[in-house]
């Protein structure tokens, strides 16, 4: 245990980043679903946006992977900024690899879809574009929740780096039921279970935040690893406590049928159109196109056009969203 003390006290920062929190509250903005205790400030954010922000903001939240692509990477920007606007203007200097990397994600980009690839043709434009939405989401629509909630994330950080001095072990291991440490390594429980022995990691840096709950939000961009500590307020929780992700029960819903689970899992090995759904499993191709609907309704399943037919796959990424969804409502 001791090892895994001193290791923690040297790899382990704790930081305030205003500009991180902003991040975060574009990311529940832009799909508000499964954070409950957030539901009703971003009612009402989303009313007073206007269209032509409301607009970028879902134009760059889908191809930034609902900006989660912003709060994976490491640390380009050096975030233990004190305004969110210092962030921003180094943000627009960022070289244009990087800034295609902090948006788009780390790839080749050979799958891009028709967005993505509006932006790769002109970097320089959507840059601006974007540190212009960000600049006016923040003056117009964030500071004063910013300025409302700093003072709960400050405390955070000097609550935990204290419990880090008195317990290191202990203190991480209270950072999330899905975070764990243990003698040779840290674990995170999502979809995938991700492993990585210390000696693979030289910092990891824990963000508080008062919007990723129930979420375990990680970047695991080895070796500088990422975790979001949640920061509650007083009379956060309410009436959201008995609340169930309208998404989340969608989903369950399409999935109580006996029909429905076999044509997913015929589906996830090859995809099919009706007319062979129908000859498989001696159904009418009205019933099959019936619980098709249902499904795709829910993106579980993808359908693509050749010629006069669509062809039907499940969508395994979905699925395994499922479990991390299941995992954060009963956390």
């Amino acid at each position: 245990m001791d090892k895994v003390n001193i290791w923690i006290e040297k790899h382990v920062r704790v930081i305030y980043s205003p500009f991180r929190e902003m991040l975060t509250s574009l990311h529940v903005l832009h799909n508000p679903a499964h954070h409950l205790t957030r539901l009703d400030w971003a009612e009402k954010t989303k009313e007073a946006i206007s269209k032509k922000h409301w607009k970028m903001i879902q134009f760059f939240g889908e191809i930034s992977n609902e900006w989660l692509n912003f709060l994976d990477l490491n640390d380009y920007l050096l975030l233990e900024e004190k305004h969110v606007e210092e962030a921003i203007e180094r943000l627009r200097l960022l070289p244009e690899q990087q800034f295609l990397a902090f948006l788009l994600g780390k790839s080749d980009f050979t799958d891009a879809n028709t967005n993505q690839q509006k932006v790769l043709k002109k970097p320089n434009y959507y840059r601006n574009l974007l540190c212009d939405l960000l600049y006016d989401y923040q003056q117009n629509y964030f500071a004063r929740e910013l300025y409302r909630m700093e003072p709960w994330l400050v405390k955070s950080v000097h609550e935990l780096k204290k419990a880090i001095a008195a317990n290191p072990y202990e203190a991480i291991n209270a950072i999330h039921p899905r975070f764990k440490l243990d003698q040779k390594s840290i674990r995170f429980y999502k979809a995938d279970t991700w492993i990585f022995a210390y000696e693979e990691i030289e910092t990891l840096t824990i963000y508080p935040s008062s919007f990723i709950a129930p979420h375990l939000l990680v970047g695991l961009e080895v070796p500088a690893i990422i975790v979001y500590l949640h920061v509650s307020f007083p009379n956060q929780l309410g009436a959201s406590q008995d609340i169930v992700p309208i998404d989340l029960l969608s989903t369950l819903s399409a999935l109580g049928d006996k029909t429905r689970l076999q044509l997913l899992r015929q589906m996830s090995r090859h995809p099919f159109c009706t007319l062979q759904l129908s000859e498989s499993t001696g159904l009418a191709k009205a019933t099959i196109s019936k619980h098709l609907k249902i499904l795709e309704k829910v993106c579980l399943i993808k359908g693509e056009r050749h010629g006069h037919f669509v062809f039907y796959e499940t969508n395994l990424q979905k699925l395994d969203q499922l479990k991390v969804d299941l995992n954060q409502f009963f956390d």
